[in-house]
């Protein structure tokens, strides 16, 4: 990493609109840099500019050398690792065949987070607890809200004839309550 001091750093990228940049960012942390250095090469000596975000000197130096040595994309950092998942890559992709095919296939309802859960722990002997399953679900692209489920005695052709005539009988419904209580009958 080469080694720049702040004076030479100011001089060297003052043309940079280190504010715009800030403001056009969507991450906090990156926000968070570029508005320190803005601050840095705005006339605030190191310690001003970094606890104008709350942070120390030692800190914005550090950034600011990211910055000299990779640029923009070197302030944006990386992505904490995480836990690693509990599935393979090729199990993952199988799954999600499987999930497709399987709501494809029945005739109502749709499948649950829990017998998602059996599945997985069945076919890959891996356990998902509590919400994990859903957290899994989401990152493989399979969370959705989901329409009505369809009963498996449900006719399509009746129901479509349903609401053609709906509004017809219900018209005719209301003509003859209207019939009704002007001729006196059936009055309730």
């Amino acid at each position: 990493m080469k080694i720049i001091s702040t004076e030479e750093f100011i001089s060297k990228y003052k043309h940079v609109n280190f504010l715009k940049l800030a403001k056009s960012e969507a991450s906090k942390r990156v926000h968070e840099r570029l508005l320190a250095i803005y601050h840095l090469c705005n006339g605030k000596n190191r310690h001003e500019a970094a606890a104008i975000v709350g942070r120390s000197d030692e800190w914005l130096r550090a950034w600011t050398l990211k910055y000299h040595n990779g640029g923009y994309n070197k302030l944006i950092g990386k992505k904490p690792p995480g836990n690693k998942g509990y599935l393979t890559k090729e199990q993952e992709n199988e799954l999600v065949t499987f999930i497709i095919q399987a709501q494809d296939d029945r005739d109502g309802g749709r499948m649950t987070g829990a017998e998602i859960t059996d599945l997985i722990k069945e076919k890959y002997k891996v356990t998902y607890k509590g919400t994990s399953i859903y957290d899994l679900l989401e990152r493989l692209g399979l969370s959705w809200v989901s329409s009505r489920s369809k009963h498996p005695k449900s006719n399509v052709q009746k129901q479509k004839t349903f609401k053609q005539t709906f509004k017809a009988r219900v018209s005719k419904i209301k003509s003859q309550k209207k019939s009704e209580l002007r001729s006196g009958s059936k009055m309730s």
